[in-house]
């Protein structure tokens, strides 16, 4: 198992917590983006068509999930929820060691995913405003280990367990220039917070060249995060 994230986030002593959740919570702001870059390469085994919507025969509300995944090769989708939580309850459900961590998750939206696992006659699956049938659901953590891995899909019949550590890894090894972009573009938005936090005047700050993203990095951007694009 990749020790990437790791090596990042876990702190070597009590005095580095607070560095570890600050880390913590600012990967969160855009850890969603890295899956849907990392889907968008075609060395990838699943494609990300979507947001799919859940509905049940039990509830008129509908349960919006993270991604809809197509298998690149059988072309079969799954529903697909992420659940990164790093450093919270002191890195407890950091890494997927073993199917009983997946039921701290108790809110409806979570456990609808879980059923999807098991397509039934009850839940309907929309992306869109097109009815879409899938055979399964997949579940995204922040690192994964092989008998993690193996334990959530026997336990809830899930078609795969994947990880975010090994995404980033992929995104490296492939070279891929939009994902450098994403890094690029949120590490100058960073430092231009921090020094004009430190300028007495603002206009004295330095300014920050922003990389471009590509124009279909930028599509989705605005399409999946209307606000932040």
């Amino acid at each position: 198992m990749s020790q990437l994230l790791s090596a990042i986030f876990k702190p070597d002593s009590r005095a580095e917590g607070e560095r570890a959740k600050f880390l913590s919570r600012m990967f969160g702001i855009f850890s969603e983006r890295i899956v849907s870059l990392w889907c968008d390469d075609e060395r990838s085994p699943y494609q990300d068509i979507g947001r799919p919507t859940v509905k049940t025969s039990m509830t008129d509300r509908g349960y919006t999930l993270d991604f809809t995944l197509r298998d690149r090769k059988t072309g079969a989708l799954y529903v697909a929820e992420m659940k990164c939580e790093i450093e919270y309850q002191s890195f407890r459900y950091f890494i997927l060691t073993n199917a009983e961590q997946l039921k701290h998750h108790k809110k409806p939206a979570f456990e609808v995913f879980l059923r999807s696992a098991r397509p039934s006659e009850d839940l309907q699956v929309w992306v869109g405003k097109q009815k879409t049938p899938t055979a399964g659901a997949i579940l995204i953590w922040g690192a994964v280990s092989p008998s993690g891995r193996m334990s959530a899909i026997e336990e809830f019949g899930l078609r795969d367990a994947l990880s975010l550590d090994e995404m980033c890894r992929d995104l490296v090894s492939w070279k891929c220039q939009r994902y450098e972009a994403l890094l690029s573009e949120r590490r100058a938005w960073s430092i231009q917070l921090f020094d004009g936090l430190l300028s007495s005047d603002v206009s004295e700050a330095p300014a920050v060249i922003y990389p471009r993203l590509d124009a279909a990095t930028s599509r989705q951007a605005r399409s999946r995060y209307p606000g932040d694009a």
